[in-house]
């Protein structure tokens, strides 16, 4: 026998630290498969396996990751784990970018991974939406996605739409975001076309949803959208309104806003069948939507979470 294959021939008769020693250098310092290792030690592939899982949990094997990625799988992590989320990405911190596209873009990540073809996809409006349809239209239009609103007004829609192929499937609830009374909601309800598309808007596969903030001033889409002014916006705040998913109006535990009247006037899907869609994905980032991004956790209204790191950062600071 040569001296490399004695070399590599191991005794039986080592310990098993020595062979879990043995195996984590074969496998992370020399890149061997755990069947050359299986091979060269003449055990099982499983019990490579076995072993190397074993030399993790007792921490014989530390894995060090250097990226700058890590922070955000960490943050990933700790929110998944106290707010039992099925789904979440956390985007690094860039400076000087968009923020509303990166969320896009991270949310059209998510959906590729999660969506299957001529699944129901139901969206609502805000900017962040509206990115992430346009970033997903190749794969909303090559898996024959169907898309339907959760809300009432053509406007806040129109954007996200404009991107789409002409090909692709959406309904649209042919109503305002916001009747001029209560009366005229009720109506805009009863109205076969409405009732309809609401009711398979409940039933979709997926739902993704903007979060507003109470502190967005201008820029929130509600008030771009005429749904709200800014002095309306500032007394629901003083109320104790945090936020609002699909208009409805969120006070920091996540409870519904009492005593709004605008929320009867709201032509939009209400938040408790929004929660029956059995995934339902907030995409929002930014300071000024911290308490907001809580709220709506706090609801339990989502279920999943696409935002970015320093948000991230800010509201564990809120729990932990």
């Amino acid at each position: 026998m040569s001296r490399v294959k004695e070399a590599e021939h191991i005794p039986h008769s080592m310990t098993e630290e020595e062979m879990l020693a043995r195996i984590a250098w074969f496998y992370y310092h020399d890149n061997l498969t755990q069947g050359e290792i299986g091979k060269r030690l003449d055990i099982p592939r499983l019990k490579v396996s076995r072993l190397l899982e074993k030399g993790r949990q007792l921490g014989v094997i530390k894995v060090q990751i250097n990226s700058r990625f890590t922070g955000c799988l960490e943050l990933e992590e700790a929110l998944q784990q106290y707010f039992h989320l099925k789904h979440i990405r956390v985007l690094p911190a860039l400076e000087q970018h968009e923020i509303n596209t990166r969320l896009g873009i991270g949310a059209s990540q998510m959906l590729m991974s999660l969506m299957k073809p001529n699944q129901l996809m139901a969206i609502g409006f805000g900017e962040t939406i509206m990115q992430t349809i346009k970033y997903c239209n190749e794969f909303i239009t090559s898996n024959q996605l169907k898309l339907i609103t959760l809300s009432g007004g053509v406007g806040p829609y129109m954007k996200g739409i404009g991107e789409l192929d002409g090909s692709c499937s959406i309904s649209i609830i042919p109503a305002p975001l916001r009747a001029s009374s209560v009366e005229a909601a009720k109506l805009f309800k009863r109205e076969a076309c409405v009732r309809d598309i609401m009711l398979a808007a409940g039933a979709a596969d997926v739902a993704i949803v903007g979060i507003g903030s109470t502190q967005q001033k201008g820029q929130a889409t509600l008030i771009r959208s005429g749904y709200i002014n800014e002095e309306g916006q500032q007394e629901l705040r003083s109320k104790g309104a945090i936020g609002d998913i699909l208009g409805y109006f969120m006070q920091h535990d996540g409870t519904l806003q009492p005593d709004i009247p605008l929320h009867d006037e709201l032509i939009s899907l209400p938040l408790e069948k929004l929660v029956k869609i059995p995934t339902v994905i907030g995409i929002a980032g930014g300071e000024n939507k911290v308490d907001a991004i809580l709220s709506a956790l706090n609801g339990k209204y989502i279920n999943s979470l696409v935002t970015e790191e320093k948000t991230a950062k800010m509201i564990l600071a809120q729990i932990v």
